[in-house]
């Protein structure tokens, strides 16, 4: 729904049942249309691009705010917040995102970085795990599944007991 006109004038109970019953974004209660959310997130992919991961965070967790039925919104803004260090916050939004399309092996991946870096290895495990059973699904995801039995197997080695050795 582009057109604002028709919940301009909407009691807070009628805007509430709009958003949960009827796919209206709380973006659109501001104006915004898909065009201009768009727009918006273009610019914070080339902050993306640019290493500008601050910018593109504010314009994604705006983005995320304003609709966030778009799933790409939040694993866009679960990258910055990833590159910036937030590991548990952006783990929280890859799990969001791969609820809503429980398929994505590159979101599982994520989620097992973020784990990793909280220092939660069984847990990384399990999601890299994942993201290489999921990454079968996607022909287009061998890099995903190369990188994912990597890190399971870095995991692995490091787990050794010491005086071990690897068959």
């Amino acid at each position: 729904m582009d057109d604002t006109s028709a919940v301009d004038g909407l009691l807070p109970r009628e805007r509430l049942d709009a958003v949960l019953q009827h796919g209206v974004s709380p973006g659109h209660f501001l104006g915004l249309d898909t065009q201009a959310l768009e727009s918006l997130y273009a610019l914070a992919c080339e902050d993306i691009q640019a290493e500008r991961f601050e910018a593109a965070g504010e314009r994604l967790a705006f983005l995320v705010q304003a609709d966030p039925a778009q799933r790409h919104y939040q694993i866009g803004l679960a990258l910055c917040l990833q590159e910036l260090g937030q590991a548990e916050a952006a783990g929280r939004l890859y799990a969001n995102a791969l609820l809503s399309d429980s398929t994505d092996a590159l979101c599982a991946y994520r989620i097992g970085e973020c784990l990793d870096a909280m220092q939660a290895p069984d847990e990384a495990r399990e999601a890299y795990d994942a993201a290489i059973r999921l990454s079968w699904l996607h022909p287009d995801l061998q890099a995903v599944r190369e990188q994912a039995q990597k890190r399971l197997d870095e995991l692995s080695a490091s787990t050794l007991p010491t005086g071990s050795f690897a068959s």
